[in-house]
């Protein structure tokens, strides 16, 4: 006779499974690793906004004038050639000091003729302090300084008469070129007032 055994042949059932607490485990490591991935991507964008805004702030700082002229561009001639030009620049609002000292700010000269990188040399350019509160050579705000270019007895002297065009670039160490563009009148006058 057979003994009947309580337990089944071949049924031997052993549940695998994950209980609550692996479950919760698994889950936890997934939101940690989550967490740290969104903080990593996260703090890269907040360093690429930052730098573009800086990028941004330096280009707008090069484009932008750091000077201007301040009233009327005057002209001097002997009713034939033209002998002078003369201005006066001031700070635009806003703006950092800047160096005009020889070496640092470069003026340049440009007509139908002839085309100079940098005169400013104390003979055929000249910068001087017109009102300043003190004796350096930096445009601060308030201060104005008279730029005169010589086109007599120097070289640069290309014989513009009536009608010529003529350019003059002053380049400062940052900031945008200041560019000054004229054309003088069909009968040049010892005195002219070039606008």
């Amino acid at each position: 006779m057979m003994r009947a055994s309580s337990k089944k042949e071949g049924c031997n059932h052993r549940r695998k499974g994950l209980t609550g607490l692996e479950t919760a485990i698994i889950l936890i490591a997934f939101v940690i690793v989550a967490s740290a991935f969104a903080f990593t991507v996260l703090n890269i964008g907040f360093q690429s906004t930052q730098k573009s805004q800086e990028v941004i702030a330096a280009g707008i700082e090069e484009a932008s004038s750091v000077m201007e002229i301040d009233g009327a561009v005057i002209a001097k001639s002997n009713t034939t050639y033209l002998h002078n030009v003369s201005f006066i620049i001031k700070l635009s609002a806003g703006k950092s000091p800047v160096d005009l000292t020889q070496g640092k700010l470069a003026i340049t000269w440009t007509s139908a003729n002839k085309h100079e990188d940098n005169i400013y040399d104390g003979t055929k350019a000249t910068v001087t302090p017109v009102f300043t509160s003190d004796t350096d050579m930096y445009l601060k705000y308030g201060d104005k300084y008279r730029v005169f270019i010589n086109l007599k007895n120097d070289g640069v002297d290309d014989e513009l008469r009536a009608n010529a065009e003529f350019k003059i670039e002053l380049k400062p160490p940052k900031g945008a070129v200041l560019t000054l563009s004229r054309r003088l009148p069909p009968a040049l006058e010892p005195v002219m007032f070039l606008g």
